[in-house]
């Protein structure tokens, strides 16, 4: 007799909750130890990584295409 695996649950929205809180609160620590300026100049960095991790996974979606 085969046992299937069952379907798991969907964590994807306890996980960007959870990822979204501890972003909120790092940034809320580096404002209260650094100012306001290393805040934005940390999400900026963090924006550009995740955008470039976009580009490079597009970017290599479309060469395995062709």
């Amino acid at each position: 007799m085969r046992h299937y695996p069952q379907k798991v649950e969907n964590y994807t929205n306890a996980f960007l909750i959870t990822a979204g809180l501890t972003l909120f609160m790092a940034f809320f620590t580096l404002a209260a130890l650094k100012g306001i300026v290393w805040v934005i100049l940390s999400a900026a960095l963090i924006d550009a990584v995740i955008r470039a991790g976009d580009t490079r996974l597009r970017a290599s979606e479309v060469r395995e295409d062709s």
